[in-house]
Parts: structure tokens; C-alpha cells; sequence
């Protein structure tokens, strides 16, 4: 199914027109013009959050990398973890036995447990929580260890907050609003902690307050300009992406403006030539014949002086549709030669069909029944076709030898009475 085009109030204010992700989770990109995105750059920066979708779609972006990221964190975090098991047999050993089962026997296998969870996870909101989860699992074991301990150590042991704190806004590059929520519990963490362990003196413990509060201003400023430069980077490249999307639909316009007359929507002189010159190459191989139908309105000029240059220009799109519907076979090419003539290319057909089929032409363009009150051989608008037929593999056969054969059969129908189909090389 097709995303389902529809805009948010903050993107109105903004000029968005978004295609919400589909059903099947892919996130299509934005369209958002440049100058939009310029308005988000210059917005304030304080709440590192984007409109809906485009947050949506930045956060699909950033997945793949932040899940590599993870995983290399997760194993990296479960052996500093258990690492610290050294600090906890000199800090705290009277609760050693604790923390070796919290660490080994708890965390560990939970970290684990976790990394194969985030590759399975369906979208990057729920990793990036569960990296959330991870970092209050290891404050609360922590604290667990130093509260459960009547070491005098205990106390300032709380300062093992700090590596959690560091590693998680500054390492693994924690969300700046769920880096906040972690630095706080870890404050609150640290408090109780003080209160609950053994008493020791305020000069131990404000010092080890200072520092995980410096920590945590540190930290939190790194991990607050890390995302606030991955966003505004983000930003730049899709507006680069953007930029160069819109200068490839001009390049398309231009090229489509420069094959197509812009009148009669079918193809101009120059792209007519460049396709007979293709198609006669590959005839040229395979031995194919290719055929051409050239086509006059008969009396024009004195159309246009009759009725005017608009309804005559309405006459040419009419007719244009007219053989439109009626040369409609894939492979072949109905093009304005110049004027009131058109042309067309009929691939590996032979003589005998192209007259064929010009006939049907000239009677879908009588059968209009468009008055032509100065026409001095009928009272509607007619066509006189000539057509010619040549095999590129014969000898000295060349496209501008086949175009003259059929320019030649078109002035033999119109010296004969107009309105009619004439073969280049038949009496008819």
C-alpha cells in the first residue's frame, strides 16, 4: 500500500508536506523544500526534537548506526561492569559476595540477553529505551552494593556512579532527554546512598558529590552538542539530498521539454531524429524493415486565416490525439515534423501494413469532422499521408534516404487530390 500523504499542525506552520511512513515500516523521505529545512536550522536547538515525521524519519536513519553502536557498547559496558569487581573486594568486601552475583550472575547475563533483544527490536524507539534501562540497572546494583555494605567505604564508594555516568552520555551517546532522566536518578541515587550507608565526614562525601555532579554537567553538555550536531548534520544531507533530487527533476523537465512540442505533447523533430537514427541501427542487425508515415493537414494555412492561430492550434492537438490513439503500438514514435506535418515511425513493418495503418489515420482524422469551411477539396479538416518503407541492410540505404522517400509519397498524395495515402514506390 501507498503511504498516506497527510501534515501535522507543526509542520504547517512550516511548510511541510510529509508522507507518513507506510504499512510495511518504510520510512519514504520527506518531501520538504530546502528553504523549510533552512527554517529549521535556524531554530532553536533547545529541544533536540524535530516535527513528528521528520523525527520519525531521522530516528529510522540514525538505526542502523546507533544499533552497531550498541552492541559494541553492550559487550564493552559487561566486562567494565565485571571489571569493577576488584574496586568492589578493596571498597566494599563484607558485601563482595553480593556484588559477584549481581555483576556476574545478574547483570552479565541481562546485557546479554539485551543485545540479542535490540536486533530483534522493531523500531529504534524501543533500543534507544532499552539502552535507558541498562543504565538504571547498573546505578541501581551499584547503589544496592554500597547500601547493603557497613564498610566505611561505603559511602564514598558511591562515587563508582561516575563511570556509569561518563560511559553512558559520553560513550555510548545516550538520547540528551534520557540522559537527563538517568543523571538525575543517579543524583537521587547518590543522596540516599549517602544517607543510608555509614556515617562519615561531609569532607569525604561533598568532594564525592562535587564529582559526580561534575561528571554529569560534563557529560550531559557532550551528549547534548554530540545530538544537536548529528541533527543539525542530518539536516544538512537531507538538504543536500533534496537539492539534488529537485536539480535532477529540472534536468528531467528540460530533457522532456527538449523532446516533446510543447504544443501537441508528442515528440519534437530532435527527438525524432535521435530515435530514427537508434531504430535504424538496430534494424540495420536484425534486418528488419522500417517504415515511415509522413503527415500533411491539408489546406492549413487557410485554416489559420479562416478561424484564427488559437483554433488552429486547438485543430493540431486534436488531430495529435487523433493519431495518438491510433498509433499506439509499443516501439514505434509519432512525432511534429514542422508546421501542420507530423511523422511517424513504424519499427519492423513492412510497406503494405504502414499503408495500411495510414489509411486508418486519414479516416480518424475525417471521421473528427472538424469544419474547414476554406478547404477547396472537402468541408472538414483532412490529412494527406505519404509513406515509405526501406530495410537498413540494403545497400547505400540511409535514414535520410527512407525521410525523402516519404516526403516524396506525401507531395504525390497531395498532387493527387489530398486526403489520401500514398506508397513511395507503388502507382497508389
Amino acid at each position: 500500500m501507498s503511504p498516506t500523504a497527510r501534515t501535522s499542525p507543526d509542520l504547517q506552520e512550516l511548510g511541510f508536506a510529509v508522507n507518513l511512513p507506510s504499512e510495511d515500516g518504510q520510512a519514504p523521505l520527506p518531501a520538504v523544500p530546502p528553504k523549510t529545512i533552512d527554517a529549521l536550522l535556524a531554530r532553536p536547538w533547545y529541544g533536540l526534537r524535530f516535527p513528528t515525521e521528520l523525527e520519525a524519519r531521522f530516528q529510522a536513519d540514525c538505526a542502523v548506526q546507533r544499533l552497531r553502536a550498541l552492541l559494541i557498547n553492550g559487550v564493552l559496558v559487561a566486562f567494565i561492569f565485571n571489571l569493577a569487581l576488584w574496586s568492589d573486594w578493596l571498597m566494599v568486601p563484607d558485601v563482595f559476595e553480593l556484588a559477584l552475583k549481581l555483576r556476574l550472575f545478574i547483570f552479565t547475563p541481562w546485557t546479554i540477553a539485551c543485545l540479542f533483544m535490540a536486533v530483534l527490536l522493531p523500531s529504534a524507539a524501543m533500543r534507544e529505551w532499552a539502552t535507558f534501562v541498562w543504565g538504571l540497572m547498573a546505578v541501581g546494583m551499584t547503589w544496592l552494593v554500597c547500601t547493603s555494605s557497613q564498610d566505611p567505604l561505603a559511602g564514598p564508594y558511591l562515587v563508582a556512579f561516575v563511570p556509569v555516568v561518563m560511559f553512558a552520555n559520553s560513550v555510548a551517546r545516550m538520547r540528551f532527554k534520557q540522559a537527563v532522566m538517568m543523571d538525575a536518578f543517579v543524583m537521587l541515587a547518590f543522596l540516599t546512598g549517602w544517607y543510608m550507608t555509614p556515617p562519615i565526614s561531609p569532607v569525604i562525601m561533598v568532594p564525592a558529590a562535587l564529582v559526580i555532579l561534575t561528571a554529569i554537567v560534563f557529560s550531559l553538555y557532550s551528549c547534548y552538542m554530540h545530538e544537536r550536531d548529528e541533527r543539525r548534520n542530518w539536516l544538512l544531507l537531507l538538504r543536500e539530498t533534496l537539492l539534488m533530487q529537485e536539480l535532477v527533476e529540472a534536468h528531467e523537465r528540460l530533457e522532456t521539454t527538449l523532446r516533446i512540442d510543447l504544443l501537441t505533447e508528442v515528440a519534437n523533430r530532435r527527438h525524432f531524429d535521435e530515435f530514427l537514427q537508434q531504430v535504424w541501427e538496430q534494424a540495420r542487425e536484425d534486418g528488419s524493415e522500417v517504415s515511415l508515415m509522413m503527415i500533411d493537414i491539408d489546406h492549413f494555412r487557410a485554416y489559420n486565416e479562416r478561424y484564427g492561430h488559437p483554433e488552429g492550434d486547438a485543430c493540431l492537438k486534436e488531430i495529435a490525439t487523433a493519431l495518438k490513439r491510433r498509433l499506439r503500438r509499443p516501439g514505434d514514435l509519432l512525432a511534429r515534423f514542422g508546421g501542420e506535418e507530423f511523422i511517424a515511425v513504424l519499427v519492423g513493418t513492412p510497406l503494405a501494413t504502414a499503408t495500411s495503418a495510414a489509411e486508418r489515420v486519414r479516416k480518424g482524422v475525417e471521421n473528427l469532422n472538424r469544419l474547414h469551411a476554406t478547404s477547396s477539396t472537402h468541408s472538414v479538416v483532412t490529412v494527406s499521408i505519404g509513406v515509405a518503407s526501406l530495410r537498413p541492410s540494403a545497400p547505400h540505404a540511409s535514414p535520410s534516404q527512407l525521410i525523402a522517400a516519404a516526403d516524396e509519397a506525401l507531395h504525390q498524395a497531395k498532387s493527387r487530390g489530398r486526403n489520401r495515402v500514398f506508397a513511395f514506390g507503388t502507382d497508389e
